[in-house]
C-alpha cells in the first residue's frame, strides 16, 4: 500500500514539472491519433508530449517509443505515429511559446 501511495504521489508531481517545462503560457495542441495514424508537427524549443498510450516519436533521424510524458527540445519537425492496431490514443502537446 505504500508503494503505491508513493507512486501516486511522485507521479503527480513528475507530471507537474514536465507540464512547466514548456515555459509560461506554452500552445496547447491536442490530438486524437486513429489505429495507425501518424501526424507531423513543427516546434520550437522546449516541448512537452503528454499521452494516454504507447506511441512513436520520430526526430532528429531516430524513433524513439514514448509512454506518458516525453519532454524535448527541438527545432523542427516531428512525428507522432500511433502503431496500436485496435486502440486510439489521446495526446497533448504543450510548444514554448519562445523561439
Amino acid at each position: 500500500m505504500i508503494l503505491v501511495q508513493m507512486w501516486f504521489v511522485y507521479s503527480r508531481k513528475i507530471t507537474k514539472a514536465a507540464i512547466e517545462y514548456a515555459g509560461e503560457n506554452p500552445q496547447k495542441l491536442e490530438i486524437k491519433l486513429k489505429p495507425k495514424q501518424s501526424v507531423k508537427i513543427q516546434v520550437t524549443g522546449k516541448t512537452t508530449i503528454l499521452t494516454t498510450g504507447w506511441l512513436t516519436l520520430k526526430y532528429k533521424g531516430t524513433k524513439q517509443r514514448i509512454y506518458k510524458i516525453r519532454l524535448i527540445n527541438h527545432y523542427g519537425e516531428i512525428e507522432l505515429v500511433n502503431e496500436s492496431l485496435i486502440s486510439s490514443t489521446n495526446v497533448i502537446i504543450l510548444k514554448s511559446n519562445s523561439g
